[in-house]
C-alpha cells in the first residue's frame, strides 16, 4: 500500500532519504539551497515534505506547496532502484484524488527523456499550459530555466499570471 507521509524533522531517517533522493533525482539548478530546504521543513505553513512509502518500505519524496485553490509541486521523485514499476502512476494519481487542483514545472521537450516526462504526466491527466514560463533561479549560484506549468483541475488559461506570481514569490522569493 503506497502512504505519503508529511516529514517535518530534519533529523529524522525519513527527512535524510528525501534529501538525499532530492539531490541525486535533480540538477543543483532545480533546488535550494539544503539549509534553505531545511528552514522550509521545519517552519514554512505553506510547505510539506513527504516521503512516499510503499508498505514500510520508502520509495520517494514529494515536496508541494499548499496555495489557495491548488498546490504546487516542487519536487516529485521515484528512488531509482523503484522506477519503472508503476509507482509514479500510482502516486501521481492518490495525489489528484486527494488535491484535486494540482500545478506543477516540468522541463520542456528537448530530448526524449524530457519529452516522455511531459507524456507521463499528461497519461496522468495534467494538461501542458503553453504560456511562456521561466523558473527562476533557486539562488544566485544557479541559473534561471524555461519550463512549462503542467496541471490538473486548474483553469490555466485564466490563472496563469496569478498562479505564476504566486509560485515565484512564495516558492523562489521573487
Amino acid at each position: 500500500m503506497i502512504e505519503i507521509i508529511k516529514v517535518d524533522n530534519i533529523n529524522s531517517e525519513s527527512y535524510r532519504f528525501t534529501e538525499e533522493l532530492l539531490t541525486a533525482s535533480f540538477p543543483t539548478d532545480e533546488y535550494r539551497a539544503i539549509d534553505e530546504q531545511r528552514k522550509n521543513v521545519e517552519s514554512n505553513r505553506l510547505f510539506s515534505m513527504n516521503i512516499i512509502h510503499d508498505d514500510s518500505t520508502p520509495i520517494g519524496l514529494l515536496s508541494y506547496w499548499q496555495f489557495d485553490g491548488y498546490i504546487y509541486i516542487e519536487h516529485f521523485a521515484i528512488h531509482p532502484s523503484k522506477r519503472d514499476k508503476g509507482y509514479g502512476t500510482k502516486v501521481v494519481a492518490q495525489i489528484i484524488d486527494k488535491h484535486r487542483n494540482i500545478v506543477l514545472e516540468v522541463e520542456r521537450a528537448t530530448d526524449d527523456v524530457t519529452a516522455r516526462r511531459i507524456d507521463f504526466y499528461r497519461r496522468c491527466g495534467l494538461a501542458l499550459c503553453t504560456e511562456e514560463y521561466i523558473q527562476p533561479a533557486y539562488r544566485p549560484d544557479s541559473n534561471e530555466l524555461p519550463m512549462h506549468l503542467m496541471s490538473c483541475g486548474v483553469e490555466m488559461e485564466k490563472q496563469f499570471e496569478k498562479i505564476k506570481t504566486e509560485i515565484h514569490r512564495n516558492v523562489y522569493g521573487k
